[in-house]
């Protein structure tokens, strides 16, 4: 008897989890532009995921773009020739 509990148990968590796996995120997520990488933060091996939308990447790109711009306007600006 209670074998057949703990199979029916593990057979419902395993129902669960396949069920939150489902296609049906997976579409949401592909349609709204996501993307997922592994991260490595400086001075550590373990990786950390990092999911962004597609109009958050191009404002970080945009934003890095106009950094290296401005930092290159004030080094051209303060005639800074080192």
């Amino acid at each position: 008897m209670k074998k057949n509990i703990g199979l029916t148990v593990a057979s419902l968590a395993l129902t669960v989890l396949v069920g939150c796996k489902s296609t049906d995120s997976g579409q949401t997520a592909r349609t709204e532009g996501y993307k997922c990488e592994q991260i490595r933060t400086l001075g550590s091996n373990i990786p950390k995921k990092r999911c962004t939308t597609k109009r958050q990447r191009d404002e970080i790109r945009r934003n890095g773009q106009e950094s290296l711009r401005n930092s290159q306007r004030s080094g051209v600006l303060s005639g800074d020739d080192s």
